[in-house]
């Protein structure tokens, strides 16, 4: 009895390991009813996954730490590089400024000289007393500049010269020098010069306009006996020096064209006692 009772148990201690259902097996109807083990997912880590993704983690940490390091480095470089150039651009920026300021202003002087106006030194002494050798004066050179512009595109009219005028201008004879003179007769005037005195005939004055030239030296006497009629484009100039042979002027070589005109004086530089601007005669008939 006690060997059949521990039979069983013998039996079942003998079965197979294959035939015994392996943990998550199904159990199908009609097999016998074997309580499938429940298997509860771990709350601990599984160290090897953690260890393999430590492994991928760790490297892009460490790259990214190795970027920023980088870029630190390189920024740091960069601005070392900033810092050591910087006196050379500058300086580049400040030769750069200086000599824009130098070619402007340059250039502003040419355009100024070339046509607003200009100084010139009185050479001689055929414009005594008024003016003396070594007078510095600045000559007005717009209007002549204006009118040659216009005779570019056909205006060939006069210039607007007022009588009196002290102008500057290239004679005819002689163009590579200056001459300085006063304006007397202008276009459509005929002048008369008889006893040492100029007397105009013009529209304005039919019975002549006799000019009372206050600013020659009246110990001399005009040379000379003139009477003509100014032509357009032409104009009569003579210098203040009246002594004898004290000018040469229209007096000798005829009327001066408008286009050897280099401007008017308007203001005087030197001498220093006698600094202004110059105005044109008024004349009085006598």
């Amino acid at each position: 009895m006690d060997n059949k009772e521990k039979e069983p148990a013998d039996l079942s201690a003998r079965l197979d390991e294959s035939e015994l259902l392996k943990p998550g097996t199904a159990i199908n109807p009609g097999q016998s009813h074997v309580e499938k083990p429940e298997i509860k997912q771990s709350q601990e880590p599984n160290h090897e996954t953690a260890n393999q993704a430590g492994l991928e983690q760790h490297p892009q940490a460490d790259m990214k730490e190795d970027v920023v390091e980088f870029n630190k480095f390189v920024a740091a470089q960069e601005e070392a590089g900033k810092e050591i150039e910087q006196p050379k651009s500058g300086a580049l920026h400040v030769i750069w400024e200086i000599s824009k300021t130098i070619l402007i202003a340059a250039a502003v002087v040419i355009f100024i000289n070339t046509f607003v106006f200009q100084a010139y030194y009185v050479s001689g002494s055929s414009m005594t007393p008024t003016y003396q050798d070594k007078d510095y004066l600045l000559v007005n050179k717009f209007p002549t500049s204006v009118r040659n512009i216009l005779k570019i595109f056909g205006n060939k009219g006069d210039l607007n010269i007022a009588r009196g005028e002290v102008l500057i201008f290239r004679p005819p004879e002689n163009p590579e020098i200056f001459y300085v003179k006063r304006a007397i007769g202008l276009p459509g005037d005929r002048v008369v010069l008889k006893d040492g005195v100029f007397t105009i005939y013009n529209k304005e004055n039919p019975n002549g306009l006799r000019l009372d030239e206050k600013y020659i030296d009246p110990a001399f006497k005009t040379e000379g006996e003139i009477d003509e009629v100014v032509t357009p484009g032409n104009v009569f100039v003579v210098g203040d020096n009246r002594a004898p042979g004290g000018s040469y002027d229209s007096r000798a070589w005829g009327q001066l064209p408008q286009d050897k005109i280099i401007g008017d004086a308007f203001f005087r530089l030197i001498p220093l006692n006698s600094i202004g601007f110059i105005s044109d005669p008024k004349y009085n008939s006598n």
